[in-house]
């Protein structure tokens, strides 16, 4: 049965917890001082170089791990940025992840994450309880409704603090932020669609509680303006997001006996269920009706026909509010308000032929 070794070189049992390495350990093994092996761990230019060399290696095989706390003590920093989130479920939060993960990994930082599925008693928690808490060095936040009026609260403690949202209203009050471009991204796509020659195209908007479906629905608005085709509210069905309120959505313009040619869902899961809903109804897409999302999940990659969207640029607003929050906790300039364009993604849901971008 193996065996492990503690600092002093005593055999331990497989089930006895290993003590943890100090300072003091290294010292004794190496014969120097406890300030001499802190001096040599922090790398200062106080100590022969010799002598570090042997301190980092009788650390390394020991399995020394520096103690956070005692970092942060020392230097104000933890090199640790949280992230407040309102759900696990919807799709495009793993791209985001990514992007943030991946520049905080690059710059020496690590993540810790804060789900917000309780509501706004969770955004109290964080706000009042986590954060005073913990050693965060900044916060980055997909702002779930409702929380702005907490975010003052953390930036006057001098948090910095990044957002990754739609909303405008925070920029009255100089929040930095990462978003897309919802507005030009719905009028492509919508504009797209006239294009091919549709004339009655039916939007489901998200809930109008929310920016983001405010700016789609404005995009669309847009394009049919200046293309000269009235816009008619009778084709504006509402959802909230979710695969089966876009399935309701188409459901009730047929029951409806509007005429419709062509379907812009506000976002892809929306139309995922449009698509489920229309093939039930013994509607051909795209024949009989052309159909289009936004957000280019990665489902609609693989569905029969493959969705026509808009892509928005998750990985890279994530990139983007992981670099920002760093430059803020580190003193340095800059952009307080980030957009990255989304752009058109043709595929074969809205007849125009094989995939490709613009």
């Amino acid at each position: 049965m193996p065996v492990t070794r503690g600092p002093e070189g005593r055999e331990e049992g497989p089930l006895q917890t290993r003590r943890r390495v100090t300072i003091d350990d290294i010292a004794r093994h190496a014969g120097v001082t406890k300030t001499t092996v802190s001096r040599a761990l922090n790398a200062r230019p106080d100590v022969n170089p010799e002598t570090r060399d042997r301190i980092s290696e009788i650390a390394e095989r020991l399995g020394y791990v520096p103690s956070a706390t005692a970092k942060v003590l020392r230097t104000g920093r933890s090199h640790t940025m949280g992230m407040a989130l309102p759900s696990f479920t919807w799709p495009g939060i793993l791209e985001i992840l990514r992007g943030v993960s991946d520049v905080l990994d690059a710059l020496g930082y690590q993540v810790t994450l804060f789900p917000l599925t309780r509501g706004e008693e969770a955004e109290r928690d964080l706000v009042f309880r986590v954060m005073p808490s913990l050693q965060m060095d900044g916060l980055i936040l997909i702002l779930p409704p409702g929380m702005l009026r907490y975010i003052g609260e953390l930036a006057s403690r001098g948090v910095p603090v990044v957002l990754i949202d739609d909303r405008v209203e925070h920029r009255d009050r100089d929040f930095p932020s990462v978003g897309t471009t919802n507005v030009s991204g719905a009028r492509a796509i919508t504009r797209h669609l006239l294009q091919l020659g549709r004339r009655r195209i039916a939007i489901i908007t998200g809930p109008d509680t929310q920016d983001v479906s405010k700016n789609r629905l404005a995009g669309y608005r847009l394009a049919l303006e200046e293309a000269g085709v009235p816009f008619r509210q009778e084709l504006v069905v509402g959802g909230n997001f979710e695969p089966p309120s876009g399935q309701a959505a188409v459901e009730s313009l047929l029951a409806s006996g509007q005429r419709f040619d062509a379907v812009f869902a506000s976002n892809d899961q929306m139309a995922l269920g449009a698509l489920r809903g229309l093939h039930a109804a013994g509607v051909c897409v795209p024949h009989d009706v052309a159909l289009a999302g936004f957000d280019d999940d990665h489902a609609g990659r693989f569905t029969i026909p493959s969705l026509t969207t808009v892509h928005q640029p998750l990985y890279e607003m994530g990139s983007a509010a992981a670099r920002t929050v760093v430059a803020a906790a580190e003193g340095q300039p800059s952009e307080r308000h980030i957009e990255i364009p989304a752009r058109l993604v043709v595929r074969e849901s809205c007849g125009a032929g094989g995939e490709r971008s613009s």
